[in-house]
């Protein structure tokens, strides 16, 4: 009996030897980090600050790959059915909670096909309009709304986007009704039609607005976390003007295709705290807008099961849009 326990022992360890050599040899070759929206947007701009100290931490290359098409489902779709070696990370947005609560037609369930790592920034969004606009305070724009329904225009990335919805759940819970005009691409359309008065107001990211509020091209309306934004702190908060409690804050976090090795799925979320500690890292980042606060995988999906959950009773909004 004993010598068949111990050449059973022997056998389990001999097949789990393989998969414990590759995770203590990881990583050996370059890294590559995708993500679904353009270059030059938020997820990109992210991924650029931490490529650099992300090569460093590991020691092998991270090769940033974007794959941008249809609010993130492209780049969903094809890394959920990639190989889960380490060696393909997905730099996912809060987004893709949203679109997995509203969109029952997707090829990929993201709770079962994606392993998560780490969340390493959150940011709030902000509503924006022109300087000259006639809309001074947010207050203003939310009250010409209700006297005409369906006349006044707010833009956002998308349809479906967490843009989109964050703005939807603020007409729901004030009862307004408005016109949402969906954009492609960065600030330059809605900028250009915020200016020539064909826009009301445009909402949007922190690191894509910033340089416009900055140099007075763009003025902000309002922020959607509950707490004031500290680069902005003269700028109100949703909760504080229209909505009690009311409190949206999108997310940027590396995942994987599920079935991660828990050896490499560590050594990662190891490297992410170690990038996001750096002081340069760290400062650039809360420049643009973030919260640089790293969760650990549990708390990450953790997060996403709940906005998931949040999201879903707003499944008809992207349905009838």
């Amino acid at each position: 009996m004993r010598r068949r326990t111990l050449l059973m022992s022997a056998a389990a360890a001999a097949v789990g030897a393989p998969v414990i050599a590759r995770a203590q040899a990881y990583p050996s070759q370059t890294i590559r980090l995708m993500h679904g929206y353009d270059a030059g947007s938020n997820p990109d701009t992210i991924a650029r600050h931490l490529s650099g100290p992300l090569t460093e931490i590991l020691g092998q290359q991270i090769v940033i790959e974007p794959r941008p098409g249809a609010a993130e489902r492209l780049a969903a779709s094809q890394i959920a059915r990639m190989k889960p070696d380490g060696y393909t990370l997905y730099l996912m947005t809060g987004g893709q909670a949203v679109v997995s609560a509203t969109d029952r037609s997707l090829s990929y369930d993201l709770l079962k096909d994606f392993d998560f790592i780490s969340i390493v920034t959150r940011f709030p969004f902000v509503l924006c309009v022109a300087p000259d606009s006639r809309f001074k305070t947010v207050q203003a724009y939310f009250d010409e709304a209700k006297k005409e329904p369906g006349k006044i225009t707010y833009g956002t990335s998308g349809v479906g986007s967490t843009l989109h919805m964050a703005m939807e759940l603020i007409l729901e819970k004030t009862g307004t009704k408005m016109v949402h005009v969906p954009y492609k691409g960065g600030m330059g359309a809605p900028y250009n039609d915020l200016v020539g008065g064909r826009l009301d107001m445009h909402v949007a990211t922190f690191s894509s607005a910033q340089p416009l509020m900055k140099t007075d091209k763009m003025r902000a309306l309002a922020v959607t976390s509950k707490e004031r934004h500290p680069g902005f702190k003269d700028v109100p908060t949703i909760a504080e003007t229209l909505v009690p409690d009311y409190d949206v804050v999108s997310w940027l976090g590396f995942t994987s295709p599920a079935g991660l090795p828990p050896a490499i799925r560590d050594r990662l979320y190891e490297a992410f705290k170690q990038a996001m500690a750096r002081p340069e890292v760290k400062a650039k980042l809360e420049e643009l807008g973030n919260d640089t606060r790293v969760t650990s995988p549990a708390e990450f999906r953790a997060r996403v099961e709940a906005d998931i959950a949040r999201w879903r009773p707003l499944a008809h909004v992207v349905s009838q849009s």
